[in-house]
């Protein structure tokens, strides 16, 4: 489902991440990032969404300003359709970098 929700990966380091969400689903979402993103694939990271506990992910595709990110457990589709209903995409004139 196409959205646009801040949040924040977290590595096992304490390495902070500031990305957005733009397309959720049940196993996993597509992210973006301003500039050249720092994930690396196979990298496991603590996805941070504000009203949800921190959910463990590993990266499972990166490209310019982009990454997928699986979970390591899906999310019920009640919660995912909840959280893009509340996070609706933003036009892309409107976009404002991470």
């Amino acid at each position: 489902m196409p959205t646009r929700i801040s949040a924040v990966a977290k590595t096992a380091h304490g390495q902070r991440h500031a990305l957005h969400i733009s397309d959720l689903s049940v196993g996993g979402c597509a992210i973006s990032v301003a500039g050249t993103h720092p994930l690396k694939p196979g990298t496991t990271y603590g996805l941070k969404i504000n009203g949800l506990e921190t959910l463990g992910s590993i990266t499972a595709w990166t490209a310019e300003q982009s990454a997928g990110l699986e979970f390591e457990r899906p999310l019920h589709p009640a919660v995912s359709d909840h959280i893009a209903a509340l996070n609706p995409p933003v036009p892309s004139e409107e976009l404002d970098p991470v």
